[in-house]
């Protein structure tokens, strides 16, 4: 009976020791508040840095420190792949990049690589990727040559938007491309899209066009492969280039020992010069 009037009183004292109960807001409010002082704290640091000039250092030592625990952890870049490259040598890519193998991976400027990326002559678009932990994987999209642009004495390459690609082109490189059409013109570029959209409405007479000349930033003069120069209309060149198309075929125009077919005044009429050098043989 005693043992167990000592228990009763234990629990008892127990009962009465223990701590009040925390109403529900109260670890809320703690909270709330340990946020509101360390917001407190640290806008009053960051001002007292900015101030002194010192916060952009301290971030940027615990960002290295940060991102070298990271790499120490397994985050290092071990691949670098790039797809799609045909034309843009592996050095120059390499040099534009810039990336060390071992290097923090969560470092790497994904956004700023693909600027520089795009920056290369022959490059149009490209991707960066991280591929954790310790890939990086490049996608880049290239130009296509449309043709080579003849001016100041110098050729260059162009692509589809009239931007070129290489400027001052050597013997060697313009040999390469020599399957391409050779534009003149200042402003020739500008315009060689839809020039060559033009010119295959007509897939087999385009296929004689060995170059053109963007004539007083107005009109084409097309060169064809028997040293007939073609002068395009200004306005509704298509249908002029139809007609001649239709002329070639039915009544073989382009095999005459002409110069030069003049278009520019359809359809009232058609001129034709002829080709001197061309008859003086013909009578030898």
């Amino acid at each position: 009976m005693r043992r167990r009037m000592m228990s009763l009183t234990a629990t008892r004292a127990k009962v009465f020791s223990r701590p009040p109960l925390r109403p529900r807001w109260y670890w809320p409010v703690v909270t709330l508040c340990g946020i509101g002082a360390g917001l407190l704290l640290g806008f009053g640091t960051g001002w007292w840095f900015g101030g002194s000039g010192r916060l952009d250092l301290l971030t940027r030592q615990v960002t290295w420190q940060v991102l070298d625990l990271t790499g120490r952890a397994g985050l290092a870049v071990r691949e670098v792949y790039a797809d799609g490259r045909l034309r843009t040598e592996r050095a120059l890519l390499s040099e534009q990049l810039g990336i060390q193998i071992g290097q923090p991976i969560l470092g790497v400027d994904t956004d700023g690589l693909k600027a520089r990326l795009e920056q290369l002559p022959w490059i149009e678009r490209a991707s960066v990727v991280r591929l954790l932990p310790d890939t990086i994987r490049i996608r880049v999209l290239e130009r296509q040559p449309l043709a080579m642009w003849q001016h100041a004495g110098e050729l260059a390459l162009i692509d589809r938007e009239g931007k070129v690609i290489e400027d001052r082109l050597t013997q060697e490189a313009a040999a390469k491309h020599g399957y391409l059409r050779v534009l003149v013109g200042q402003e020739a570029p500008a315009h060689a899209a839809q020039l060559f959209a033009l010119l295959a409405v007509e897939p087999e007479l385009s296929d004689r066009v060995v170059a053109a000349s963007w004539i007083g930033d107005r009109r084409w003069t097309l060169h064809l492969d028997n040293q007939i120069d073609v002068l395009l209309p200004e306005a509704a060149p298509e249908a002029a280039w139809r007609f001649l198309a239709a002329q070639a075929r039915d009544q073989a125009l382009l095999e005459r020992a002409i110069s030069v077919v003049d278009l520019r005044f359809l359809p009232e009429r058609m001129r034709l010069q002829l080709d001197v050098a061309a008859q003086e043989d013909d009578r030898a």
